[in-house]
């Protein structure tokens, strides 16, 4: 040994210690760094450890802080079939090496108390344990080995080959564990997008509701979800995913839970999110759903525009599920995404609502001016769509649209042209001729309306032989909208009473549909429409 150079307790250099220890590490990451599941790591660790030592139990210990417990994880030696077992804090030498996070030797364990024999008897041997560091030098479990009940023997300088173990163990565990929760953030972003897009597409507050409880099923630990509404006073489930056993669902139809009862019923519930680990030790627990296995429950409320509009809940059958913040994070942002979309559904129902008595004002307006038979615009609609669906037209709303706006560009008729009783002169009737036109240029900027309702606007008086007006199209030239339209418009004007003529009995129109049928009318058409009425 060169003169003044430190030695450590066992006459060995401190440099040659370091240096077997840099050694064993880079033979223990060389070992450990391919390992992709942490369960293979556990399982190398202690056969490693056991197959290098005369050790004859090797113990892998993890810190589980939902449950602030040391888990035995991996074992090998005389313990191994006590994997799962799980130690609380304080109890065991193991937390004493984890809170310290130093190495600790023990010559004989039946000389200290803290120590715990997973076997149910003290016996003599000698004990080492290391703590397993992250990143960031933070303990987070134990590998040890003791002689307890067997022959074997574990060497004080021992502890830098195990202490280099497990510093290899600590760092390939952190980064599997950064791995996976970055792959589980990528999976929680993708769920969370896709569920923002099903959303943006849904129109029924149900659908809405069904694609986010199964978000929240496949991004937490829960069994089974629902969305409860209220419903005269008392609590009621509109959607369901996930597993409920068996009957659990009809519990509310034999025991309805009314506001102020239970969980479900809790005033408080509104003030935010409501967790409950143990659903038989809540206070207000209802008994039949006690004895259906409910356990643990996550809920919150939704709260679109302000008002209460339901719960959205999660729980869990026979088995609790700990409390973990990141559970309520994504059941309130879920939640969040819900409400706007509830909200949103309800601001287009409110314009839906609004467009639809605007279209009804102006049929009126429009019968009133034309002089048409009250209703007819609302006939032709409705005969219009039973057409549609029959012939499988794509976009029943355009045609919708455009059969309530067809006769727009009227208003820009004068009076003594639109009211004339008499037969119109060559004049007067190219005038009329300019109302698909006029119509056409009121409504062509509004940015609801789709080609098919502005088609049906500018259209519906051409006729099948090419002598309708504007543009004198004949046959396939004509949109199909607009020759839907035409049947449908030419019936109920027969059967309607006007200045000029008298309202057709119901068999002289279909067989005056049926003569135009080839000349002003698509003859398909006719054909099909005869059959619908």
């Amino acid at each position: 040994m060169t003169p003044g150079q430190p030695e450590g307790l066992d006459g060995v250099s401190l440099e040659v210690r370091e240096l077997r220890r840099l050694q064993t590490l880079a033979e223990a990451w060389r070992l450990l760094a391919p390992l992709e599941r942490p369960e293979e790591v556990y399982r190398t660790v202690v056969e490693t450890a056991k197959g290098a030592t005369r050790a004859v139990s090797v113990l892998l210990f993890l810190y589980r802080p939902q449950e602030d417990a040391l888990e035995l994880v991996a074992a090998q030696g005389l313990s191994q079939e006590k994997v799962g077992f799980k130690l609380r804090r304080g109890e065991g030498i193991s937390w004493v090496v984890l809170e310290k996070g130093e190495p600790l030797y023990l010559a004989d364990v039946t000389q200290d108390p803290r120590v715990i024999f997973l076997s149910g008897r003290p016996q003599p041997g000698v004990y080492l344990g290391v703590p397993l560091r992250n990143a960031e030098g933070k303990a987070f479990g134990v590998l040890s080995m003791d002689t307890a009940g067997g022959v074997g023997e574990i060497l004080p300088e021992e502890e830098f080959w195990i202490q280099a173990l497990a510093e290899a163990a600590g760092l390939v565990l952190a980064r599997i564990e950064a791995l996976e929760l970055a792959k589980a953030e990528a999976a929680r972003a993708q769920a969370l997008l896709e569920l923002s897009l099903a959303l943006e597409a849904a129109r029924d507050p149900l659908v809405m509701a069904k694609e986010a409880l199964e978000t929240l099923l496949r991004l937490t630990p829960y069994h089974a979800g629902a969305l409860y509404l209220f419903q005269e006073g008392t609590v009621r489930p509109a959607v369901t995913a996930g597993r409920y056993p068996l009957g659990f669902t009809q519990l509310y139809e034999e025991y309805p839970i009314h506001f102020g009862e239970g969980l479900l019923g809790h005033p408080r519930l509104w003030e935010g999110p409501v967790y409950v680990e143990d659903y038989a030790q809540f206070p207000g627990a209802l008994r039949p759903y006690v004895e259906k296995g409910l356990r643990s429950a996550l809920l919150v409320p939704l709260r679109p525009e302000g008002r209460r509009y339901g719960v959205l809940a999660l729980g869990s059958f026979e088995e609790r599920v700990p409390y973990n913040p990141k559970d309520e994070k994504v059941l309130r942002l879920v939640a969040k995404r819900l409400e706007e979309a509830l909200e949103r559904l309800s601001h287009l129902r409110a314009l839906d609502l609004s467009r639809e008595a605007a279209l009804k004002a102006l049929g009126q307006v429009l019968e009133y001016r034309d002089l048409e038979t009250k209703g007819h615009t609302e006939r032709v609609v409705e005969l219009a769509l039973r057409l549609g669906r029959a012939v499988g037209f794509p976009d029943l709303e355009g045609l919708r649209l455009g059969a309530y706006f067809h006769d727009l560009g009227k208003l820009a008729l004068p009076d003594e042209i639109l009211r004339k009783p008499t037969v119109l002169h060559p004049d007067e009737w190219r005038v009329v001729k300019t109302h698909p036109q006029v119509g056409l240029e009121i409504l062509k900027n509004l940015p609801f309306l789709p080609q098919t309702a502005l088609n049906v606007v500018l259209y519906h008086h051409e006729r099948w032989d090419g002598s309708g007006y504007p543009r004198g199209l004949k046959r396939e030239e004509i949109p199909l909208e607009a020759r839907i339209f035409a049947v449908a418009d030419v019936y109920d004007a027969l059967l309607s009473p006007r200045p000029y003529k008298r309202a057709w009995m119901v068999e002289e129109a279909k067989k005056e549909l049926g003569a135009q049928a080839g000349k002003g009318l698509d003859p398909k058409l006719v054909a099909v429409f005869l059959d619908l009425v």
